[in-house]
């Protein structure tokens, strides 16, 4: 095998290694920043702003649908987690 061929299987054993450690420390502090608000205050809002968009935008665009009612109910859920907590996950200010 090359010296080349070898540099290239170190770096990208490296880069692998770093790139999951990076998304395992991130993802571990989304879930504690989780944990902390059902602690805290019980809960959190379900979706986030975009999700919650889209579902909007879905409800409009589908209001014969058979599965109006649930997409209807599942956004009222997300209406009364905004007024129950205090503290939100995702941030709304965009």
């Amino acid at each position: 095998m090359s010296l080349s061929a070898i540099i290239v299987m170190i770096c990208s054993i490296i880069a692998l290694w770093g790139v999951a450690s990076w998304s395992l420390v991130y993802s571990m502090r989304q879930e504690e920043k989780k944990l902390q608000l059902i602690n805290e205050q019980g809960g959190f809002e379900p979706f986030s702003p975009r999700a919650a968009d889209d579902l909007d935008r879905w409800i409009e665009k589908n209001g014969t649908d058979e599965n109006i009612q649930e997409m209807k109910s599942i956004r009222e859920e997300q209406r009364d987690a905004m007024r129950k907590y205090n503290r939100y996950y995702y941030d709304w200010n965009e």
